[in-house]
């Protein structure tokens, strides 16, 4: 940051930290053991997909390496689908895996891609999903240009359960790093992860 930026009130963004991914699975437990949450095995990254056919390359690159093992049938577990754009322009690389560790090497896989080919400012979030037997979907969201985790907790009718997301923060708050401020923990309405 220059002399002007510090006069002028501006401060350099939080650069993201992929390696953060890997405190999931110690959150995953944490979840388990005080909110009965199990990881459903899904995730999500989302991104604002560049126009060009660069992009693209790397998309398909993407996907076609994560589908090296759905080709050999050595797990059919781990699945990945590139879901259409959504009414904001956003795609999502949708992961399944067959246990958490492995879904969290994936998603990081995909970000760090993507962000190696310098497509990081076009990554919005990443969204694990978790279940408490399938009744209740809840998420632990990740915000790529903050480094940082929130609690999402949808409800019908888009509303969601602000009590049980301060809930789950307080939880998870010694496995991860939380966003502070609770104005960017933005909803994620119609969230193709289970």
């Amino acid at each position: 940051m220059g002399f002007l930026d510090t006069i002028l009130g501006r401060t350099k963004p939080v650069g993201a930290n992929l390696d953060a991914l890997f405190a999931l699975p110690a959150a995953a437990l944490t979840l388990e053991a005080a909110e009965s949450l199990s990881p459903t095995l899904h995730a999500g990254v989302c991104f604002k997909p560049s126009v060009g056919p660069a992009f693209e390359g790397a998309e398909q690159e993407l996907v076609s390496l994560l589908r090296l093992d759905d080709d050999e049938g050595s797990n059919e577990a781990n699945t990945v689908s590139l879901e259409p754009a959504d009414q904001y322009g956003y795609r999502w690389v949708v992961l399944g895996a067959s246990d958490f560790d492995s879904l969290v090497t994936r998603v990081h896989f995909v970000n760090s891609t993507l962000h190696e080919h310098g497509y990081g400012p076009q990554l919005l979030c990443s969204v694990f999903g978790f279940s408490d037997n399938g009744t209740t979907s809840t998420y632990l969201v990740y915000l790529f240009k903050r480094g940082t985790f929130y609690p999402f907790v949808p409800l019908s009718g888009e509303r969601r359960d602000n009590g049980a997301e301060l809930r789950l923060k307080e939880a998870v708050r010694g496995d991860l790093q939380i966003e502070p401020e609770l104005d960017r923990w933005f909803p994620l309405w119609g969230l193709p992860v289970r």
